[in-house]
């Protein structure tokens, strides 16, 4: 079974140690829990997709903290950096990836998902020497927001489960395309448009979210 340990900052140590021997590591985030791998190693991102069986191609998402990390590999529009410059933030956002990406990444698409959630996730991401990719820890439709759940369906598959409980908002992060000339909400999530609109004001919504 997994080891199991705290959601603080006394874990980076350990946490850094699996995942630099290409292990997946099950992480408490404030929108669900996520299975993350070293990005930067084409066997731990292999292992990674091979848990979590997609049904369709799908391109990861990279956990960021700072325009200045996102750069790295992402390019980012004026309105990115913008949503950026908030982050953690329960968004995802779609950003055209870099070209150096691992094509195991990206999965055959020219975009790829940013996402940073909440506090422990950017601290996180500040302490390790290299890029995180994430999926969602979930069987089916179903996404887990408690360490209960990871455990019972994830133990034996993943090196490491961090005990954050449950999640905040127990639900998804809200998904936003930057690859459209206006940042465009896709699906409803953490936040609502109304959220959104003091950090981007031009944010709009497709016909098939609107009343």
């Amino acid at each position: 079974m997994a080891l199991v340990l705290p959601a603080d900052r006394r874990s980076f140590g350990q946490i850094e140690q699996f995942l630099q021997q290409d292990e997946i590591v099950a992480l408490p985030m404030a929108t669900v829990y996520g299975l993350v791998a070293k990005g930067t190693s084409p066997a731990a991102v292999a292992k990674l997709r091979a848990i979590k069986h997609l049904p369709a191609p799908q391109p990861l998402t990279i956990l960021t903290n700072s325009v200045a990390h996102a750069e790295t590999v992402a390019a980012l529009t004026p309105a990115a950096r913008q949503m950026l410059s908030h982050f953690p933030y329960p968004v995802t956002m779609i950003v055209p990836a870099k070209p150096h990406l691992d094509p195991l990444i990206t999965d055959g698409f020219a975009s790829v998902f940013l996402a940073c959630p909440d506090a422990f996730i950017a601290e996180l991401v500040q302490a390790l020497p290299f890029f995180l990719v994430a999926l969602s820890a979930q069987v089916g439709e179903t996404v887990f927001t408690t360490f209960t759940d990871v455990q019972r369906y994830f133990g034996s598959q993943v090196a490491v489960i961090v005990d954050g409980g449950s999640c905040h908002y127990r639900h998804r992060s809200t998904l936003v395309d930057f690859t459209v000339p206006q940042p465009t909400i896709l699906t409803y999530g953490a936040v609502s448009v109304d959220d959104l609109r003091p950090i981007l004001p031009e944010v709009v919504l497709p016909s098939h979210l609107m009343k």
